[in-house]
């Protein structure tokens, strides 16, 4: 039997100012303790690249070689703008400052601490939202990582 596809499935999708920020859910966020969470989300996809450079090589066949290097990660997310949402406003002036920020992308927020989910520390290249007058205000960031994913 062949195997199943997986189902990337996010419970939730925090965005902090720091790693290790307490997580804290938009029906649990009060004036004290704002929430986290992004509200609004519906896409949130991670692409690995790896770069590489050139190798001397002075072998018989005279072909060089390159080698694999640091690895890139860029995330993209997107979904609709919600104002007054304290982590998607955070997002924005993180893009505008050029600060370093957290997203943690919580798979299952039941499961023991380094499997829940993944944090990524991020840069915010890209924060957009907008759309037709008769539509809603729709989002869209692009995020560029800052090292490597963090199980959490």
């Amino acid at each position: 039997m062949a195997g199943e596809p997986e189902v990337l499935y996010a419970q939730r999708i925090h965005f902090t100012a720091t790693p290790t920020a307490t997580l804290v859910n938009l029906e649990d966020g009060t004036v004290e303790a704002p929430a986290t969470e992004l509200d609004g989300i519906s896409e949130c996809s991670v692409a690995t690249a790896v770069d590489s450079v050139d190798a001397n090589y002075f072998g018989s066949d005279g072909f060089k070689r390159n080698l694999a290097t640091l690895r890139g990660l860029t995330l993209n997310v997107s979904g609709h703008r919600i104002k007054g949402n304290a982590a998607q406003d955070l997002m924005e002036t993180h893009m505008l400052s050029g600060q370093v920020g957290y997203l943690h992308v919580i798979k299952d927020e039941d499961a023991t601490a380094g499997q829940r989910g993944v944090r990524y520390a991020v840069r915010v290249m890209s924060f957009d939202s907008g759309g037709p007058s008769s539509d809603v205000d729709k989002l869209t960031c692009s995020l560029t990582g800052q090292g490597a994913p963090v199980k959490v």
